[in-house]
């Protein structure tokens, strides 16, 4: 079943490549089809559809893929994140739809992996549809934007090539599977190395503070459509590598490191907050937000306890939701006035009442309003981060005070400033697009048992392998 999780989105992006005019009706058929595939793999106990056979067995290389709670909602959420997408865009290039389905494949494969070197195939495959997107479709000035996303990225993967390497081969495991690397785990100073390597790697894709210096440039030269930018929000997965390889691999390294990530992750989260509050661009503003979003969860997940691990997920696979949601926003937006200045000259809310309203329903989402998604996975991450440190809970949580501080700006500046010129309110496409992601995100705030009970299970076995807390 997870293989075919995996070709329907690659298969309709390859499709789409030549076809361009097909891309959007088959993406949607495979994101949905995957979708329910992860929805079935959510209600499934222990690891669903496991799958294992060799594919360099004299290497010890397996397709090694299964779904546990956690790589469950992960996957859902971004089949999801990726279909309502592909209904909100509109006068896209077929290609760059095509493009993000084959993203969108990589993304499912890296949270479907328990070998890490088909981990590593996946976390590799989807970097190249990222450069594409940014540099074939990304703005006037893509090609900084992709040199630096493009060092930062190579840098980090080099650096995990050389962990993996090691995880396995200072240890003496049988095979690159998780399970055998599990049971040999290294110790010493091979295995610090390994760790620092894989933290660095993991870093520049979560991103954490001082590694994040790609994302904003990223998000503000990507196509204004949104579309490029909600694949950007899906590409968080460093704070997943840490809760499935780098974290469990290397416990007493972890453990050696822990204030200091914690730190790391503090500092994400406030400063990212506060800086998004000077931006003047909308996207930038976004970037920025996620980021400290991005800091959050790792704080809950270096916390070490299971609660803090379910908060991280649960965070993580509910953002691409609303995050993404917003990237679109800033597409309509876009297409609108032509620019995404944060100017208080717009008036939307006098003008186009219906759009004003989703917008305002996104932002309080992203601050984490009770009742929404954004709010059970900072809950449940800060009893977690407290247990570790209540320090630097404190100082992470006060993101959550500046999130209101730069999204009521923002929001006064979009939506009640001056009247400027008349423009469209909500259209047939986007009122779909619209209905179902407030559904999705109201519903996940009301009851997020649905994500947080699986990712609960798979939180406890990552607690039992590192030695944590509840």
């Amino acid at each position: 079943m997870i293989l075919w999780m995996l070709l329907l989105p690659f298969l309709a992006g390859l499709v789409g490549l030549f076809l361009p005019g097909l891309a959007r009706g088959l993406g949607l058929l495979a994101t949905l089809a995957s979708g329910l595939i992860a929805l079935v793999a959510l209600f499934a106990p222990g690891v669903a559809f496991y799958a294992e056979w060799p594919l360099f067995e004299p290497a010890g290389v397996y397709y090694a893929v299964g779904l546990d709670g956690a790589s469950a909602a992960l996957a859902l959420t971004t089949s999801l994140a990726v279909f309502l997408a592909l209904l909100a865009v509109k006068e896209v290039p077929g290609r760059m739809l095509a493009l993000g389905l084959l993203m969108t494949a990589g993304l499912l494969g890296i949270f479907a992996s328990l070998d890490l070197v088909l981990f590593y195939f996946f976390y590799e495959a989807t970097l190249i549809p990222s450069l594409l997107l940014l540099g074939v479709y990304g703005g006037a000035n893509r090609v900084r934007a992709l040199i630096k996303f493009a060092l930062f990225t190579l840098a980090g993967s080099l650096l995990m090539l050389a962990a993996i390497l090691a995880a396995r081969y200072t240890g003496g495991a049988e095979s690159f599977l998780l399970r055998d690397l599990l049971s040999a785990r290294p110790e010493g100073a091979a295995a610090t190395l390994a760790f620092l390597a894989f933290t660095l790697a993991f870093m520049v894709k979560t991103p954490l503070f001082p590694l994040h210096v790609w994302l904003p440039d990223f998000h503000a030269e990507n196509h204004p459509s949104g579309f490029a930018d909600v694949m950007g929000t899906l590409y968080k997965v460093g704070v997943y590598g840490f809760f499935r390889f780098a974290i469990p691999l290397f416990p007493a390294a972890f453990a050696a490191f822990k204030p200091y990530l914690l730190l790391l992750a503090a500092v994400t989260a406030l400063g990212a907050a506060w800086i998004a509050y000077a931006q003047k661009d909308y996207k930038r503003l976004l970037a920025y937000g996620a980021l400290s979003h991005m800091g959050v969860a790792a704080l809950g997940l270096f916390s070490g306890t299971a609660i803090g691990a379910v908060g991280a997920l649960f965070l993580l696979a509910a953002s691409a939701l609303y995050t993404g949601g917003l990237f679109l926003f800033a597409g309509w937006l876009f297409a609108r006035f032509g620019t995404l200045e944060l100017a208080p000259t717009h008036g939307l809310a006098r003008h186009a009442p219906a759009l004003a309203a989703f917008g305002l329903f996104l932002f309080l989402a992203m601050v984490g309003l009770p009742g929404l998604a954004g709010f059970p996975g900072e809950l449940l991450s800060a009893p977690g981060a407290w247990q570790a440190s209540p320090f630097f809970t404190l100082v992470a949580f006060a993101a959550v005070i500046a999130a209101a501080a730069y999204v009521l700006s923002a929001y006064q500046r979009l939506f009640h400033g001056p009247p400027g010129k008349a423009v469209a309110d909500l259209s047939g496409g986007e009122w779909v697009y619209a209905t179902l992601a407030t559904l999705a995100v109201a519903f996940l705030g009301v009851y997020p048992k649905l994500l947080s009970g699986p990712i609960h299970e798979a939180a406890q076995a990552f607690v039992a392998a590192i030695g944590g807390g509840k």
